[in-house]
């Protein structure tokens, strides 16, 4: 069983710092003792260990923000510390300590990726408290960088009004299902979806009012389809749906129903109520589409078509182009379903 003492105090609160969790590898019982009392004084979380294995046990049972290993121990040194660090894939900086007379060793650490390095045995406790500061903060700001890169993806794939995914989450998504279809002869319906008359809406009421009707069309689509399918907001007053292992029959139902659900839901808005019906396009995917733009080109000409044969409808075309079928939202059945009170905004 490898060898790991663990000295973990609560820190002090130093300003900008937080606390930082620091990994002190050396096989000198007095080396240790001198680094980690020196660190946790500072206010760092202080762990040790024996030598280069067990500082890669240690690693493997929890985060660190900073490894300060000694570069030559018993059956593992330095170099193999940090080369277990990056084999892992760990965002923790090390700094290698290492003797005046192997600077060759300290050079050689930091260019497989050390933050710095220390002279041993240590001298001066505020260069060590430095150098791990150092050390910290600049992983700090990596994680934070990360972070901020991980974010602006997420808002690069959403739409900032109604909160759905976006086009370009849409045209990524369709694609990994489309490699579904071509390999595992999986099914799926592909749904364009377009409000009808919405200049009308602005017109009659305004933009903001605008904003609300796609926000609460929005809200609609999401609690409307399964949980498995995905609504995305394609653009304007455009939004796209994607069936996964259903038939076409199947997502044509689901589709008449949102289109009946939303001719039987009048919303009142400042100013007075309002009544909207939408079009569907729908088609499905087929292991012969070349790309999703293919796809949701079939499904927008699905919708077009839809828009023609007097709008409130759905309309489903077929790849081979010789199947289509209208399944028109009964609009007197929708007009006698409308609530009696108009549904708020």
């Amino acid at each position: 069983m490898e060898q790991v003492e663990q000295e973990v105090v609560t820190g002090v609160a130093v300003e900008g710092r937080g606390m930082v969790r620091v990994l002190v590898v050396d096989d000198s019982p007095v080396v240790r003792t001198i680094l980690s009392s020196c660190l946790k004084q500072a206010g760092y979380h202080v762990t040790q260990a024996v030598d280069g294995q067990a500082g890669l046990v240690a690693l493997d049972a929890e985060p660190f923000d900073v490894v300060i290993t000694n570069l030559h121990m018993p059956r593992l040194g330095g170099l193999g510390v940090l080369e277990g660090i990056k084999r892992r894939g760990l965002a923790t900086e090390v700094v290698v300590l290492t003797g005046s007379d192997d600077m060759d060793a300290a050079v050689g650490a930091l260019r497989l990726g050390a933050h710095d390095y220390l002279l041993k045995p240590p001298k001066r406790l505020e260069e060590i408290v430095l150098t791990i500061e150092r050390a910290a903060e600049k992983k700090r700001l990596r994680d934070e960088n990360s972070r901020l890169i991980r974010e602006l993806k997420l808002l690069s794939r959403a739409d900032f009004l109604t909160g759905l995914p976006n086009r370009r989450s849409l045209e990524e998504a369709l694609g990994r299902e489309l490699d579904r279809v071509r390999r595992y002869g999986a099914s799926l319906g592909v749904a364009m979806l377009d409000l009808d008359h919405f200049k009308s809406v602005n017109d009659r009421f305004g933009h903001q009012a605008g904003d609300d009707v796609l926000r609460w069309l929005a809200r609609t689509a999401a609690d409307a389809f399964r949980q498995s399918d995905s609504v995305f907001r394609f653009g304007g007053e455009e939004f796209a749906v994607l069936l996964p292992a259903v038939s076409i029959d199947g997502a044509g139902d689901a589709c008449r129903r949102f289109v009946e659900r939303v001719a039987a839901t009048p919303l009142r808005l400042d100013g007075g109520t309002l009544e909207l019906t939408c079009s569907i396009g729908l088609t499905a995917a087929q292991p012969s589409d070349a790309s999703a733009a293919s796809v949701i080109a079939r499904a927008d000409r699905a919708l077009y078509e839809a828009k023609a044969l007097g709008r409130n409808r759905v309309v489903s075309i077929q790849p081979q182009a010789v199947s289509r079928v209208s399944f028109q939202a009964a609009l007197e059945a929708g007009q006698a379903k409308r609530a009696q009170r108009p549904v708020p905004l």
